[in-house]
């Protein structure tokens, strides 16, 4: 599998998760923080409002079915050292809290919690409002983290400038980098999608990989990275991030309010981001 991008920080691969996941040795990366699709049971019932239009479904890219998530969450297991963090449909993690794909255990089932969701357009019940966040570990060893007794919920808006249709908050995923890996850290995103886990690797000087199936997110992705230059100082999100307070948390999650980094500053290499592969003659953006 050839890269599709590739900069200092980030390489980006056009495939199939499944086949990269294959093909990686055991414990080669120190983290996965991802957002797979959703069922074919979700992609059906899932309705969004744009404007005055109400939208059936989502149709922009493929589903998955229960049994491969199962196997591909065992083989993200196989090849972290630790963590795979994973935003998924609730029954999706409440199923794993009890039982867990292979080779993994459930460390806590997290809420991220929208402030701006997608109303119940029906009107006869209650709106979602929330994604649950599954914290899996590597069955074998014992779990350690950055966040010391802190909790793992967020609230905040969603993010619906990037392209795609189930993009997570940059702030969010910065901070669960920040408090799962270390300085130095390989971080995986298979599902790459949108690009902020490569964004919010990068941001922080980890290097990470993604893996993107559909080729028009790739290229949403690389235009992305390239419209996004590391800066020369790479700050990490400070303690406030995870304030207890839910509705304060919310606030300095706001995409309005970007200032959600520390002093912590350090140096970092210049750079120079390159398209690999493509088969148009587009340059650097």
């Amino acid at each position: 599998m050839k890269p599709y991008y590739e900069d200092e920080y980030v390489t980006l691969y056009h495939g199939d998760a499944r086949d990269y996941l294959a093909a990686q040795p055991d414990q080669s990366v120190a983290c996965v923080i991802t957002d797979p699709p959703y069922t074919e049971r979700t992609h059906t019932k899932a309705r969004s409002l744009h404007g005055d239009e109400i939208r059936e479904g989502i149709t922009t890219f493929g589903a998955i079915t229960d049994d491969d998530l199962r196997i591909l969450l065992a083989e993200m297991g196989r090849v972290s050292q630790g963590w795979v963090i994973a935003t998924l449909d609730y029954a999706h993690a409440f199923e794993y809290d009890q039982r867990p794909p292979e080779g993994l255990k459930c460390q806590r089932v997290g809420v991220w919690v929208k402030r701006n969701p997608t109303p119940q357009i029906t009107g006869d019940r209650p709106a979602q409002g929330w994604e649950a966040i599954a914290y899996l570990h590597r069955e074998k060893g014992r779990s350690k983290w950055n966040g010391g007794g802190k909790h793992g919920n967020y609230y905040t808006m969603t993010d619906g400038r990037q392209g795609h249709p189930t993009a997570k908050p940059l702030a969010v995923i910065e901070d669960l980098v920040s408090k799962f890996t270390a300085e130095g850290g390989l971080v995986l995103d298979p599902f790459a999608g949108s690009g902020t886990t490569l964004l919010a690797a990068r941001n922080l000087g980890r290097k990470v990989i993604g893996v993107e199936l559909e080729e028009k997110y790739c290229e949403l992705i690389a235009k992305r990275l390239d419209a996004t230059p590391l800066p020369l100082l790479v700050k990490e999100p400070e303690a406030p991030v995870t304030a207890t307070a839910a509705f304060d948390f919310g606030e300095r999650l706001h995409p309005a309010n970007p200032e959600i980094r520390s002093s912590g500053w350090s140096k970092t290499p210049n750079w120079a981001p390159r398209r690999v592969g493509l088969s148009h003659s587009e340059g650097l953006a």
